[in-house]
C-alpha cells in the first residue's frame, strides 16, 4: 500500500468534520495563551545565552500565535468563509510551524551551551509542550501525532548528535516518550470522540424523548380511546378528552374521583392488580356515573418513575359497546333461523354438542324429533310463499309454547323441525315412555288448524324418532338416523312417526345406491322391455292376443331383476323419470316398428304407463307425436296408461293435455282403478278410453260376493260412460269364470293367461305365425 493510499484510509477512518474543525479552533484559543505566556518566559531564561536571538525568535513566534487567534477567532465568527478543508488546512500548517519554532529551541540551545541547567530547561519545555497537545490536539490525532513528532524528533536527533553515554540513555528515553506519547494522543483521541459521540448521542436522545413526550401528551390527548391515571388509593389523577366525552362528564369532575365510591366496582379488582402484578384486562359490562351501559375493555398497567417504583397506574379504555351488540346480533343470527327465530341448523350442532360434553350425558339417554310437514308445498303452491311463510312462523310460535322448557326446537330447514330433549332417562324404556308422551305433545300442536291471513290451515307432521345413546358424539350420524326415521314415518302415512333402527339405515343406504345406478341404468342397457299380454274372455283359449301392456324391468349388476315398483318411485323422487320415460317411449316405438317391418304386428296397442306429471313437461303431446312418426307408427299403436291416484292430484293440469292427446287419436286409460279418493266423480270429466279395474277388486271375489257386486257396478258406470274395460290380476281359474258369467266381452291380464316376459320371448311366444 502507497503512502497516497494510506493518506486516503486515514482521511476515511476521521473525516474532517465541523465538529472536529470547530473543536480544534475553539481549544487552540486557550491553548495559544499559553503559548504567548511560555514563550515570553523562555526568551526571558535563555536571553543570557543567546541574546538577540531569541529576541527574534519570540517575535516571529508571537506573529505566528497571533495569527492564529486571528484564524480561530474568524472561524467562530464566520465559519462558513471558508470550506471545512480551508479552515482545517489554515489550522494544521500553523500548528505544526509553532512546534518548529519549539523544536528550533534545541537545535539553538543545546549543541552551544553546556549549562545542564539551560539544556534541561528546554528539554522539560519540550516535553511539556508536547504533553499538553494531548488535550489541546485532541479532536484530530493527525494533528496531535504530528505536532508530537515536529517538536520531539529535532530533539531527538540533538541529543544523539552528542554521542555521550548520557545523552544517548536520554535518547533512549525519549524514543519511549514518544511512542507512549503516540500512543496515549490515540487513545485520547479516541476517547475525545467517543465523548463526543456521546455527547451527540445524548443530544439525540434528549431531543427525541422531547420529541416523544411531545407526541406522547398529543396522543394521549387526541386518542380516540379513553384514558386515565390513578393513584394507589384508585383516585383519578387525569384523563383525557376521549374520557370526558366516553364518560359524559367534565374534567373538573373526574380529577381526584375515588373510584371505590361509585356503584360499579367489576374493574376495580383489575385497577388493583395491575399496580403490583403487571398489566390486566377487563372485558365484560360497566354501568358508568352517568348510568350508560357499557361494554367495555379495560386495559390497565402501572407507571414507575426513574428507579423503577411505582407510582400509580394508567387505564385505557376501548368501548366496545356497537361491537358487542353487532358481534352479539351477528352470532343471534348466525345461530337462528331469520323466519322463525328458532336454531337453525348451526345452532342445533352447537347446542347438541354443548349438552354431550356435560356429565349427564355419559348415563343419560336423550331424544331428538326429526319433523317434516306434510304437503306444505301443495300450501305454498296454492296460496303463495308468503302464506307459506307466516304458517311456518305459527307452527314455530306453538312449537315454543307447547314443547317443554328443556327441550329446544330448530327449524333445520324448508319445512323440516327438529327437537332436542336432553337428559331424559338412564335406560330405554323409560327414554321410550317419555318419547310418547312428547310425541303427543307434539301432536297436539298440530291438531287445532293455524290462522293465516283469517283462513285456518289443518297441517300435520311426519315424526322420526332417535334415542340419543349415552357417550355418543357423532352430531350427523344421529340427525342422519332421525331423517331416515323420518322418511320412513312419511311413508307409511300422513301423522305418523316411526323410531329409527338399523333396518332402516340399511335400507335407506341401500335406496341410496339404487338412485346413484338408476342414472345410468338407460345407458348401461340395463332396463329391459317386459310385455303382459292383454286377451278376451273368450279368445284366451286360442292365443289370440288383443293387446299388451309394457312393464319395465332393471337387470340391476347387484340386486338381479328389479320390478317397476322397486326403482320407479326412486325414479319420480330424484327426478329421473322423464328421461327414464323418453327412452321407454323410444324403445316401445323402435319394438313396434321392429313388428310392422316382419308383418308380425297383430295387436292392437301396447300400452305404457306414465305419470301424470311427466305429461305436463316439455310439451308432452308434440314430443310423443314426433316420436311416432319417426317409426312410421300410427297413433294408436301406444295406449298411455296414468294411474287413477296421479291423475286425481293433478286433474286440473292434466285434463287439457289428455284431451288433446285424444284429439290427436292417442288412446288413455285409467290404471288401477278403484283406488283413489273421489274416483268416480271424475269419470264424466276426463276423456279416456279404458278403464282398468285394480286387482284388489278382483283377488278376492270367489269369498267375497260385496266384491262381485262392486265390480258389475264399476261396469254398469264404465258403459255408461263409453268406456273399454280390462280387468288386471286374474290369476285363478275360478275368478275368470266368475268375471266371465258377467261379462264375456271383457278383456282381462294376469297370471292365469300370461306373466310379463321379455319383449323377444312376447314376440315369438304371442305373435310369429307357427
Amino acid at each position: 500500500m502507497n503512502i497516497s493510499q494510506k493518506v486516503t484510509q486515514l482521511k476515511t477512518l476521521l473525516p474532517i468534520d465541523y465538529k472536529m474543525v470547530s473543536n480544534l479552533y475553539a481549544m487552540s484559543e486557550k491553548s495559544l495563551l499559553v503559548v504567548i505566556v511560555l514563550s515570553i518566559v523562555i526568551s526571558y531564561f535563555i536571553y543570557p545565552v543567546l541574546g538577540l536571538e531569541i529576541i527574534v525568535w519570540n517575535l516571529l513566534l508571537l506573529m505566528l500565535v497571533t495569527y492564529r487567534l486571528f484564524s480561530a477567532v474568524s472561524f467562530r465568527k464566520n465559519p462558513k468563509k471558508h470550506s471545512l478543508e480551508t479552515w482545517y488546512a489554515n489550522f494544521a500548517v500553523p500548528t505544526f510551524l509553532t512546534g518548529a519554532f519549539f523544536a528550533a529551541l534545541a537545535l539553538m540551545v543545546i549543541p552551544y551551551d553546556d549549562s545542564v541547567q539551560h539544556q534541561l530547561f528546554i528539554v522539560i519545555i519540550l516535553l511539556g509542550l508536547s504533553g499538553g497537545s494531548g488535550t489541546a490536539l485532541a479532536p484530530d490525532y493527525r494533528i496531535a501525532i504530528g505536532y508530537v513528532l515536529t517538536i520531539m524528533l529535532p530533539l531527538l536527533l540533538i541529543v544523539l548528535m552528542q554521542g555521550t553515554e548520557l545523552y544517548l540513555i536520554i535518547a533512549f528515553l525519549i524514543i519511549i516518550y514518544i511512542i507512549t506519547k503516540i500512543i496515549v494522543v490515540v487513545q485520547g483521541v479516541k476517547q475525545h470522540r467517543k465523548v463526543i459521540r456521546q455527547e451527540a448521542q445524548i443530544f439525540t436522545v434528549k431531543k427525541a424523548l422531547q420529541e416523544k413526550q411531545n407526541l406522547l401528551y398529543h396522543f394521549v390527548e387526541e386518542a380516540p380511546l379513553a384514558i386515565f391515571s390513578y393513584d394507589f388509593n384508585l383516585h383519578i389523577i387525569d384523563g383525557n378528552d376521549a374520557l370526558l366525552k366516553l364518560l359524559q362528564t367534565t374534567k373538573d369532575q373526574i380529577i381526584g374521583l375515588d373510584l371505590t365510591t361509585l356503584p360499579d366496582s367489576r374493574v376495580l379488582d383489575t385497577m388493583k392488580k395491575a399496580l403490583h402484578h403487571g398489566s390486566q384486562i377487563y372485558t365484560g359490562p360497566y354501568h358508568s356515573i352517568q348510568g350508560l351501559d357499557l361494554w367495555a375493555e379495560i386495559i390497565c398497567f402501572a407507571f414507575n418513575d426513574d428507579q423503577g417504583n411505582v407510582l400509580g397506574g394508567i387505564g385505557i379504555i376501548d368501548d366496545k359497546t356497537k361491537e358487542h351488540t353487532a358481534i352479539a346480533e351477528l352470532e343471534f343470527l348466525a345461530k337462528h333461523d331469520l323466519l322463525t327465530s328458532l336454531l337453525n341448523r348451526r345452532g342445533l350442532t352447537e347446542y347438541i354438542s354443548a349438552f354431550m360434553q356435560k356429565k349427564q350425558h355419559k348415563s343419560f339417554y336423550s331424544l331428538l324429533f326429526y319433523l317434516d310437514l306434510n304437503k306444505f308445498k301443495h300450501i305454498n303452491d296454492s296460496l303463495g310463499h308468503k302464506a307459506g311463510d307466516e304458517l311456518l312462523i305459527a307452527i314455530a310460535d306453538r312449537l315454543k309454547k307447547f314443547v317443554k322448557k328443556e327441550c329446544i326446537a330448530s327449524r333445520f330447514g324448508g319445512d323440516e323441525f327438529i327437537l332436542v330433549s336432553p337428559f331424559i332417562a338412564e335406560n330405554l324404556i323409560e327414554t321410550h315412555y317419555a318419547a310418547q308422551a312428547c310425541i303427543e305433545r307434539i301432536q297436539k300442536v298440530f291438531s287445532m288448524p293455524f290462522l293465516v291471513n283469517d283462513m285456518n290451515l289443518s297441517i300435520h307432521t311426519s315424526i322420526g324418532i332417535v334415542a340419543i345413546e349415552p357417550g355418543t358424539f357423532d352430531i350427523e350420524e344421529i340427525i342422519r338416523h332421525a331423517d331416515i326415521a323420518m322418511y320412513q314415518a312419511k311413508k307409511t302415512g300422513n301423522d305418523h312417526t316411526s323410531y329409527y333402527d338399523t333396518q332402516l339405515d340399511k335400507e335407506r343406504k341401500k335406496l341410496f345406491l339404487l338412485q346413484h345406478d338408476l342414472a345410468y341404468a338407460p345407458k348401461m342397457n340395463q332396463l329391459q322391455l317386459y310385455l303382459q299380454p292383454l286377451v278376451t274372455m273368450e279368445d284366451d283359449e286360442n292365443k289370440s292376443v288383443v293387446a299388451a301392456e309394457c312393464l319395465l324391468r332393471w337387470e340391476h349388476p347387484e340386486e338381479g331383476l328389479l320390478l317397476p315398483n322397486e326403482f320407479i318411485p326412486i325414479a319420480i323422487e330424484t327426478g329421473l323419470i322423464s328421461d327414464m320415460t323418453w327412452w321407454l317411449i323410444e324403445e316401445i316405438c323402435k319394438y313396434i316398428s321392429r313388428l310392422k317391418k316382419e308383418d308380425i304386428w297383430k295387436l292392437n296397442y301396447i300400452s305404457i304407463n306414465i305419470d301424470a306429471k311427466q305429461l305436463l313437461v316439455n310439451h308432452f303431446v308434440i314430443e310423443f307425436l314426433v316420436k311416432l312418426r319417426k317409426y312410421g307408427l300410427e297413433t294408436s299403436d301406444i295406449m298411455i296408461e296414468i294411474t287413477e291416484r296421479s291423475i286425481i292430484d293433478n286433474f286440473e293440469d292434466t285434463q287439457d293435455v289428455i284431451d288433446a292427446l285424444r284429439k290427436e287419436g292417442i288412446k288413455c286409460a285409467i290404471d288401477d282403478f278403484g283406488i283413489g279418493y273421489s274416483s268416480l266423480s271424475y269419470l264424466k270429466k276426463l276423456s279416456f278410453d279404458t278403464l282398468k279395474i285394480d286387482r284388489e277388486f278382483v283377488k278376492d271375489i270367489q269369498y267375497r260376493p260385496d266384491d262381485i257386486t262392486l265390480i258389475k257396478m264399476i261396469l254398469a258406470i264404465g258403459r255408461q260412460f263409453h268406456y273399454h274395460i280390462v280387468v288386471e290380476g286374474i290369476e285363478e281359474e275360478k275368478q275368470k269364470e266368475m268375471l266371465e258369467e258377467i261379462d264375456k266381452d271383457l278383456i282381462y291380464q294376469g297370471f292365469l293367461f300370461g306373466k310379463p316376459i321379455e319383449a323377444d320371448s312376447f314376440a315369438k311366444k304371442y305373435l310369429q305365425k307357427r
